[in-house]
């Protein structure tokens, strides 16, 4: 749990969270919210004891700010609970500076649920088994990326064949879209192709087709009328084939 929020934590908090392969929100076994939300403070706390000296980030534009101020009074108003992991801190308004809150308790019908984030709100949410996890997975959108925190070889093949992100991290977040040796890109509407090394080049590349006959041509063999010789050539192959 300590690892996990830690790198969940770093992972989230880098650019205030306005990263498209941050984590958006968080899967918990059911009963370790609050181990997790104290795990996940102390990070915070630790890694940003003061949100306004410059080691935070601001987001981005007034529009942005007050479109997470809107997702988080959304998030209110339908019943979730928000934590600040910051240690009580306010953040800046007048700098568009905002702490780190989870969203203890989101719901699908919140906006928070059904958008990307890009900023510092973290939705948790809870599991009783892994299949749960999967299915809710495979019924939205594939996600550009996705994080699985387990040291256990069967929950990692569990969580790769039943999901299709765009990128996976095990035990990690975010480090795999910085590897110039591994493809980068999303699947269905979080988008087509890959960056990156050879997998970009191909990407950006326009493959074009050759093809250079040579001076005896086997389609000769096969023209109308079809009959006598082009007739059996194409029995026998299409015996050969059957």
């Amino acid at each position: 749990m300590k690892k996990a929020a830690e790198r969940i934590l770093w992972a989230k908090m880098i650019n205030a969270g306005q990263v498209c392969t941050t984590v958006d929100y968080v899967f918990l076994p059911e009963g370790q919210v609050e181990a997790f939300l104290r795990e996940a403070e102390k990070v915070a706390t630790r890694r940003y004891p003061d949100i306004t000296n410059g080691d935070y980030t601001a987001i981005i534009d007034q529009r942005q700010y007050d479109r997470l101020q809107q997702l988080r009074q959304d998030a209110l108003e339908r019943g979730a609970r928000l934590v600040n992991l910051c240690g009580g801190q306010r953040g800046d308004t007048g700098r568009r500076l905002m702490p780190l809150e989870a969203v203890v308790g989101a719901t699908d019908d919140m906006q928070l649920m059904q958008r990307e984030i890009f900023g510092p709100l973290l939705p948790i949410l809870t599991y009783r088994d892994h299949q749960q996890v999967a299915d809710y997975i495979a019924e939205r959108p594939r996600p550009l990326a996705l994080y699985l925190y387990s040291d256990d070889r069967r929950e990692q093949d569990f969580y790769l064949d039943q999901s299709l992100p765009g990128g996976v991290g095990l035990n990690e977040s975010l480090v795999q879209a910085s590897m110039h040796d591994l493809p980068f890109g999303g699947t269905g509407m979080s988008g087509m192709g890959h960056y990156h090394g050879y997998e970009g080049f191909l990407t950006f590349s326009k493959l074009r087709p050759v093809f250079r006959q040579g001076p005896w041509r086997a389609l000769d063999l096969f023209m109308p009328p079809y009959r006598g010789m082009p007739q059996r050539i194409l029995d026998v192959m299409t015996r050969m084939k059957s």
